[in-house]
């Protein structure tokens, strides 16, 4: 099955959302894509009242208003979809449940978000070590509470949201490592039961690691686009321009997957970018982009510089580049 659209966001997290309102504002055809049941992103799973300081509109429900404002701009939202693959003209892989389709787009935003850092050590792999998100949907997203008593190895601000998760979960927080320990180990009887860390054991049921972000860039790097990398921004980014476009024509991207960033960041960085994809179609005329860049620029402090400075150097050396021909 195949279909063609005018606009497709890939992942309905704020930047995605923010993305999909201000494009279909401006009269684009868009559909939003995302592999979970409902959109949302981090909103889904993160404590509502950690996100108050975004906006006053948004202190109560944050998932609901957006997704509401993007029905109302005529922003076609699946879910439960998964996208496996991003290819030459802007085609797209996409399996619902058991059919899959080929999707074409006129324009593509990459807002693809983000995946938990991992910390290898002895006993990190067994039942009841946690990265920091996958704790989060549990305790907020399925109200589950995997166990009792947590440690958590990681620095703030993050460790100090989770310890707020466990603790209205009824969970208790036991110790807190900033960094991990030399001679980090877990061990148990089908699953973790105790922990070692600087010569001090610990009873404990869960082991959350609180390491970091990585960008989710794969879509962008399988569609050849420019990448370099960047520590500030989280690793391997691709590059994208002053209008959020990246070195593939058509091809543009916003949010945690082109450099780690907070909710706000994402949400202003996601609404500049649907206004560049609608002037893209000449939907938007220009002086208006660039009032929009004014505005994405104040709200995201040093954010466009930094993204100014990923190099793009980075290239796939296993295949030749999408259209070339053999000599």
């Amino acid at each position: 099955m195949s279909e063609r659209v005018q606009v497709a966001v890939i992942g309905a997290g704020p930047a995605g959302l923010s993305a999909a309102i201000a494009a279909a504002s401006a009269g684009a055809h868009v559909v939003l894509l995302d592999e979970n049941r409902t959109a949302g992103g981090q909103f889904r799973y993160r404590s509502e009242d950690l996100l108050t300081d975004v906006s006053g509109e948004m202190a109560s429900s944050p998932v609901e208003i957006l997704t509401q404002k993007a029905l109302q701009a005529g922003v076609r939202i699946r879910t439960s979809c998964q996208v496996w693959g991003l290819f030459e003209d802007k085609v797209i892989g996409v399996e619902f449940g058991d059919s899959s389709a080929a999707v074409e787009a006129e324009r593509v935003l990459l807002a693809t978000g983000s995946v938990d850092r991992s910390l290898p050590f002895p006993g990190g792999s067994s039942p009841g070590v946690f990265t920091a998100r996958a704790l989060q949907i549990l305790l907020n997203e399925y109200h589950v509470r995997p166990g009792r008593r947590f440690a958590l190895i990681g620095e703030d601000p993050l460790t100090s949201e989770l310890t707020r998760d466990i603790e209205r979960a009824g969970g208790e927080v036991v110790v807190t490592y900033p960094n991990p320990p030399a001679d980090l180990a877990a061990s148990g009887d089908g699953g973790v039961n105790r922990m070692i860390g600087d010569g001090t054991e610990h009873r404990i049921e869960i082991i959350v690691v609180v390491d970091g972000r990585l960008p989710d860039a794969g879509l962008a790097l399988m569609a050849e686009c420019a990448a370099g990398y960047d520590e500030a921004l989280g690793g391997y980014v691709p590059k994208v321009d002053d209008a959020m476009e990246t070195s593939v024509p058509g091809i543009f991207a916003a949010g945690d997957c082109i450099g780690i960033c907070d909710v706000s960041t994402a949400l202003a960085e996601g609404t500049f970018a649907g206004i560049c994809v609608a002037a893209s179609l000449e939907l938007t005329a220009i002086d208006e982009v660039g009032a929009a860049r004014e505005r994405y620029v104040m709200a995201t402090v040093n954010r466009a510089e930094r993204l100014a400075r990923v190099t793009g150097s980075f290239v796939q050396v296993d295949r030749e580049p999408m259209g070339a021909t053999a000599e």
